[in-house]
Order: C-alpha cells, then structure tokens, then sequence
C-alpha cells in the first residue's frame, strides 16, 4: 500500500528533489528486485509440495521445510493483488509455475497429498485459500490472461474445474467465480479478443489466431467432457452455490454458440427450471437473475430447437416471473434494486420475442407451404402453446410509456408480433390505462417507423377495446393525439401515418355509432 502510494506521489519542489530522486531510484530497485525473487519463492513451494506428493505422512523435515515455505504464498498474493507488481509478475513462465500450484491444490483438497498432517488442517486450508485469492485477483484483469490464452486454457481452467466439484463449498463459489470471468474472457469473439490484445502487442495477433482456434477447441473439450456431466449437482445444492452455478452457464454461453448447443444437450434444462421454481418466492434475486439470462441466452440462438424448453414448461415460467416483475418495474418509484429489475425484465422481454419470433416463421412456412398440413399442424400446436402470451398484452402495452429505451424496443416488438400472430383473439380486453399508455407512447416516440409500429398495433387490437373505453378521459386522450397524427403534412413517411390514425379514427367512429343506435333501440326503464 505504502509502495503505491509512495510511486503516484506528485514531484515536490527542487529544494527536495534530487533527494526524492534517490529514494525513487531506490523504490524501483525495490520493486524490480522483488518482481525477481517472486519465482524462486514459487519454485520453493512447488518443490516442497512435489516431495510429499504420494505420502500419507511427511518426514519431519519435509514438515519442517512445508512450515518455511508455504506461509510465503501470502506473499504471492500480496503481489497479484498490488497494481504496481502484478503487471510485472504475471507472465507466461508465472502462470505456467501457477498452473503446477494449482494441480498441487486440487489433490490436497482430494486428499491424495496429505499436507494436513504435516502442518495442520488451518495452515492447509490458508494455503487453498490464499492460491484460489491470487486466481481470482488475476481473473479481474482480462488483459493480462488474454496475452497467454492458451496457457490459460492448458494450465489454469482445468485444476480450477477440478476444484469447482470440491467438498468444500467455499472453494467451489471460488472457483465457479474465477471460472465466470475467465471463460468469459475466452469465448469472446475473435474480433473483440483482438481488439482486447492490441494494446498489448501487435506482434501477438498472428500467433494468438494460430493458436487461438485450437485452445479453443481444447476449451470446449474441457467444458463438455469435465464441467457439464457433474454440473446438475452444482444447480441443485442449496444456495448459494446455485446462484454461481447459473452464472458460470450465463458466462459459457455468452458469446459462444457450440457451448450454447452443449448446454442444451447435456440434460441440464430440468435442473435449471428446477432452480426457478425453488426461487420463485425471490423474483428479483441474483439467482433468478442469472436463471432468466441462461435461458435468453439458450433459446436466443438462432435454430435452436424450442421443443424441450416447452416440455419444461417456459411458457408459464417466463409468464409467471414476468407479470411480477413487470408489475414492480411499473411501479419502480417505490421499489428499491431497480437495476436488477431492469436487467431481469430486459431478459424477460428478450425470451417472450425469441418465442414469438420462432412462432412468427413457423406460421409464416406454414402460410407458404398451404399445402403441407404437416407445416398447418406445426404451427397450429405452437400457436395453441405460445396463446398464454396473449395475457401479457396488458403488461407489454403500459411498459411502452416507459422512458427506459432499451425496454420500449423489446416490449414494442412482443406486442406488434402478438398483434399479427393473435389480433385481439385471446387477449385481455384493454382498459382505459392501456389507451393512455399507447397515447404517452405515441407523443415520446415520434420517428414514423416507431409510430406505424403503435399504430399497426392499435388497429390489430381495435376488437380488444370496449366501446365505452373510448368515452373515458384516457381514451380521449388518445383520440386526441390520433387526429393530430390524422392532420396533412408534406412528409412522405408521415403519410402511412396519417393513413392509419384516419383508419383507427373511422374505426372509433363506427364503435360509437353502433353503441349509439343499441343504446336508441334498448327500452327504457
């Protein structure tokens, strides 16, 4: 701390400063001179380690030598942990020493090497503890580990898979929290990973390509082979395991399509919605956050086969979730947490598009193909499945007021294809606060392609609305902005505008006209 502290001191005046220049030149010395010692004491350690390695029980002077040199590893981490050091000590030689330490780790946590009898069960544990830190203070700086991504791959993320199994829980959270942010950091597209290296050397990037595409394949090997056959035991422990569980799955599928499709093969979708369903009382928590970007990111991939997420029930899952969520986010002045609310209900809408927009080419294949009725009863089940949807219609169309740009695109786009896919069948009949939202809605957005959008929408839903809706101060409101969008202008964009809002102005005309001669012809009282 003081090192640091002492290197981003401002320069003081001349009278000081060829005094301040010896100890800076001393402070370098310092520092470079523990920069080097670091791997000597790292060798140390793996030596210490490799003598006992097979042994149930340790010489007295291998115990002796085990109390010397094992304390030192608090000095490592010292180092990972200071910005002034870490740059200098993490190379590639480093993380391979690092990789050895941790194949050391994982079989002291197995018991195969018998380290506790030799120094003691808390000495043991301290030094797991300190080596999974030191991992964990890499992981939080990517542009370190993505200059070696390969000796990452090899050396690093296999001992920590290991270990995300341990019987101990504070090392598996541990380790499916280093896993997140360095499995994220690998699977990154090329071209991101590229950018990420530039400021490390250009000289990197055509080896980095040659390599790159094989430690990947080695990644995913790792992944499908040793993580996801145990992972459903991680998912159903009881918390808080399951919450880095989720998140580790959140990060693999991230960016990566192959470990997506491996996901979704490996059998873990029942152990998934399991966890949902045990955290349904906590909707806006960290676990059902992490579950309901899992299954955006799962069922967002494009091919992808809906069929099992539908057995697991996501229609009434998601619809669930959704009308809890979307409730609080409504109401987002008298709740706290709203980012992660905000956060969950954005994955929330991007699941219920991702389901209508699949339904959406179904039924469009099937119209096309009229002739096939193996196509017609595809899209006939589907559309009888996904039809619950249509109860969210309410909740989407007040979302579209919202001043959160994100969230209007997403809601914009569930109900316009609810809209096309089930007109005002099926949906709840629109209340005065709908009418109103859709006016707020039309007068914040006002480039023609967001207003036909609303308005396609109002014209589909004309039969979801009741007469009398219209008499109500929201409904006129809402008439009231659609005859300004009525008016002429010179703009041809604005004309399909116009031509809409006159069609749904006509369309109110001729709901009040009708109401009007039933109410002439009813008796009187």
């Amino acid at each position: 701390m003081y090192i640091e502290r002492d290197v981003r001191k401002a320069t003081p005046g001349k009278e000081q400063q060829s005094g301040n220049e010896y100890l800076s030149k001393c402070l370098t010395l310092f520092i470079r001179h523990t920069v080097h010692e670091l791997p000597a004491i790292l060798d140390d350690i793996l030596s210490v380690l490799g003598s006992i390695v097979g042994r149930k029980h340790p010489s007295p002077t291998q115990s002796r030598q085990l109390k010397q040199s094992l304390p030192m590893m608090a000095v490592v981490l010292h180092l990972l942990t200071s910005q002034i050091f870490r740059p200098q000590v993490v190379t590639e030689a480093f993380l391979i020493k690092f990789g050895k330490l941790l194949n050391h780790i994982t079989s002291i946590d197995s018991n195969e090497t018998s380290l506790g009898s030799a120094i003691g069960h808390a000495a043991s544990e301290e030094l797991i503890r300190n080596t999974l830190s030191a991992v964990e203070a890499i992981s939080q700086h990517p542009v370190l580990l993505s200059l070696y991504h390969c000796t990452v791959v090899d050396l690093i993320v296999p001992p920590l898979t290991s270990l995300a199994f341990s019987k101990n829980v504070e090392w598996r959270i541990v380790c499916l929290r280093v896993l997140s942010e360095i499995t994220l950091l690998l699977l990154l597209s090329q071209d991101e990973v590229e950018e990420r290296e530039r400021d490390g050397g250009r000289e990197r990037e055509g080896e980095w390509e040659g390599e790159g595409i094989s430690s990947n394949t080695r990644l995913l090997t790792l992944i499908s082979e040793a993580l996801l056959p145990q992972y459903e035991t991680l998912l159903l422990e009881p918390d808080p395991v399951p919450v880095y569980a989720l998140k580790l799955l959140v990060s693999l599928t991230e960016h990566s399509s192959p470990v997506s499709r491996l996901v979704r093969e490996s059998r873990l979708l029942p152990a998934i919605f399991q966890v949902i369903e045990e955290h349904q009382n906590n909707t806006v928590g960290n676990t059902m956050q992490n579950a309901m970007a899992l299954l955006s990111n799962l069922i967002g991939q494009k091919g992808t086969d809906l069929r099992p997420f539908y057995q697991q029930g996501v229609i009434e899952v998601v619809s669930n979730v959704f009308v809890e969520v979307s409730g609080m986010y409504l109401e987002k002045e008298m709740h706290s947490g709203l980012k992660s609310c905000s956060s969950l209900l954005l994955c929330l809408l991007d699941i219920i598009h991702c389901l209508l927009k699949n339904l959406s080419s179904v039924v469009r294949l099937a119209l096309q193909r009229s002739d096939s009725n193996e196509n017609t009863e595809a899209a006939e089940e589907l559309l009888l499945i996904n039809k619950p949807l249509t109860d969210l219609n309410n909740l989407l169309i007040q979302l579209l007021a919202c001043n959160d740009s994100e969230v209007y695109e997403e809601a914009s786009h569930c109900v316009s294809l609810l809209a096309q896919l089930y007109g005002g069948d099926g949906a709840d009949r629109l209340q005065p606060e709908e009418l109103l939202s859709l006016a707020h809605a039309l007068q914040m957005h006002t480039e023609p392609r967001q207003q036909k959008l609303l308005l396609r929408v109002l014209k589909r839903l004309m039969s979801a609305v009741g007469s009398s809706c219209w008499g109500s101060s929201e409904g006129q409101i809402l008439v009231h902005v659609l005859q300004k969008l009525a008016l002429p202008t010179r703009s041809q964009s604005d004309m399909t505008v116009e031509s809409l809002a006159a069609e749904i102005l006509k369309s109110i005309g001729s709901q009040a006209e009708l109401r009007s001669t039933e109410q002439s012809f009813s008796p009187g009282i």
